[in-house]
């Protein structure tokens, strides 16, 4: 399908939207929004022609103009907004999107492939769900942002297929790694005295909560020993983001800073930071005893690489802000328990277990 979608007006938009996701404008917000994205970057490119060249690229801003302007007829406002570039650049992580740099940041579709995850297929790629062959269209599980297939779907599949570990992407520094490139970054003097207006926060390890609740405001770091804490302040460029550093702290009073720390898993280093500190924390299994699924409870948010495994491997994520263990991954297969318990051993984790009758 080729359109010129510069040109469709809110009738047509709404077509173009059913037609281009299948009907599926009433899956959850977050696929519809995916699917959208999708649909409008194949459609600038001309239904895929070139998509591989620069030459057919997108901006950043043109490509959340013309989603936002097809998901406008059948959604409301809040939610053509939380398409934005944080959304772009979680699409591109899952393997949906490419992303260049020229004089500013563009987008491409990314090849169509075929990952295994074991009881079935992930679809990762910015090919669109219209675009897919006919047979495949009505196989289509949606999960939030990403695409399931069962694993009877390869025989109709023309394309690419991609390993697990390839999709998940290059192996990350273990904690001890990042503990010792935090001990050993280099800090000098800082020239100024921050004042409250900086926003400042100081990550403490030993505090109480899950890791959003143990950043603390600069002026309750007074009474903390002196040390190299991990410190963050809002970017003045990009609301709701925050520049990273390394700054040595005594009495509250910043006396050596780092350069910004960037390209870092923060939530990584989170965990780094607390198992130098000496805290453990434990995740708990649930479910029904004899069940076919589990469901996995976690005190803090996980890095990039082991979100997308559970992402991938779970039917659901909820947050709870009041409970212990915020964090349930829900509808877990049992044979994938192994998997995921190895993986979340390398962040420090332990398992409980508790499976009721």
């Amino acid at each position: 399908m080729t359109v010129d979608i510069e040109l469709l007006e809110e009738k047509q938009a709404r077509d173009f939207v059913t037609s281009s996701l299948l009907g599926t404008i009433q899956a959850a917000p977050a696929a519809l929004q995916a699917e959208a994205v999708r649909a409008v970057l194949w459609a600038l490119g001309r239904g895929g022609a070139n998509s591989l060249s620069s030459d057919s690229a997108v901006s950043t801003r043109t490509l959340l103009h013309h989603t936002r302007r097809l998901l406008l007829p059948c959604t409301k406002q809040p939610a053509t907004e939380q398409v934005d570039r944080q959304f772009l650049e979680r699409l591109a992580e899952q393997g949906d999107l490419l992303q260049i740099r020229h004089t500013e940041w563009q987008w491409l579709p990314a090849p169509p492939r075929l990952v295994p995850l074991g009881s079935r297929y992930l679809l990762a790629g910015g090919l669109p769900l219209h675009a897919l062959p006919e047979p495949l269209q009505k196989q289509i599980t949606l999960r939030t942002t990403l695409r399931l297939l069962p694993l009877t779907a390869d025989k109709h599949w023309p394309y690419a297929y991609q390993s697990l570990a390839s999709w998940l992407g290059p192996q990350p520094p273990s904690l001890r790694e990042l503990q010792s490139a935090f001990q050993q970054a280099q800090l000098t003097p800082v020239e100024r005295t921050p004042t409250a207006s900086d926003q400042i926060e100081v990550y403490l390890p030993q505090g109480c909560g899950p890791q959003e609740e143990r950043w603390q405001p600069l002026i309750r770091t007074a009474t903390a020993p002196p040390a190299r804490y991990l410190l963050r302040r809002p970017d003045r460029w990009q609301p709701g983001r925050f520049q990273y550093s390394i700054v040595w702290l005594n009495q509250g009073q910043i006396l050596q800073e780092s350069h910004p720390w960037e390209e870092v898993d923060i939530a990584r280093l989170c965990y780094a930071l607390d198992q130098a500190a000496g805290r453990r924390t434990t995740v708990r299994w649930s479910g029904q005893a004899g069940s076919k699924t589990l469901a996995l409870h976690l005190e803090s948010r996980l890095p990039r690489r082991e979100y997308r495994l559970l992402l991938a491997l779970s039917a659901h994520l909820s947050i709870e802000r009041s409970a212990p263990r915020r964090y349930r991954w829900q509808g877990i297969a049992v044979e994938d328990r192994p998997r995921i318990e190895e993986t979340l051993r390398s962040l420090g984790l332990t398992f409980a277990e508790h499976l009721s009758r």
